[in-house]
């Protein structure tokens, strides 16, 4: 069913008027004919919605898109110049008989206070990379994932572990806790 409009084309214009002469009202400013200024170019429409409808589109397709994208490919890794030294704390935070884990480069480590004698050990268990934590009335680094067990130095008491915490150097410097690799 086609639409009935008041909108007519220039070329249906034309051959509505019967092929009449242009007129100076349809005439563009600076002497050309209507006709010959808009050569080529469709009035339809439909043309237009379709382009319309086609960009808008197109917009919502690249912003549904851009998340997937962005998920997909990973972000590039800031390469950050790993220290030697570390000052991770006060001695304060690990008082006698506690241990506490801290940040070390890209390293988890665990710090112990046992009885006033500081040790630093890794604080990822060997065996499937849990954390672990101190157990003060034991006196062991203990794994709460697979019952893992150390001593304060990391070695191997018992469990399924393969290997022992790896060490690290700590030492106090005033009233900080410096750690380094051993």
């Amino acid at each position: 069913m086609a639409q009935n409009s008041s909108f007519k084309s220039p070329k249906r214009l034309n051959s509505l008027q019967g092929g009449a002469a242009d007129q100076s009202s349809g005439a563009v400013p600076g002497g050309k004919a209507r006709d010959a200024s808009l050569e080529g170019i469709d009035f339809e429409r439909r043309n237009f919605l379709g382009k319309t409808v086609g960009g808008i589109g197109a917009v919502v397709a690249a912003g549904a898109l851009y998340p997937v994208v962005k998920y997909i490919i990973p972000p590039a890794e800031k390469e950050v110049k790993e220290k030697d030294e570390v000052v991770v704390g006060k001695v304060s935070e690990v008082p006698p008989d506690t241990g506490k884990i801290f940040q070390f480069n890209k390293d988890k480590v665990i710090v112990v206070n046992n009885g006033g004698k500081l040790s630093a050990v890794s604080a990822v268990c060997t065996h499937l990379g849990c954390l672990v934590q101190w157990k003060a009335d034991e006196d062991i680094i203990y794994c709460a994932c697979h019952g893992a067990r150390y001593e304060d130095n990391g070695q191997i008491i018992s469990g399924p572990q393969p290997l022992p915490l790896a060490p690290y150097n700590v030492r106090v410097d005033g009233d900080d806790l410096v750690i380094s690799k051993a």
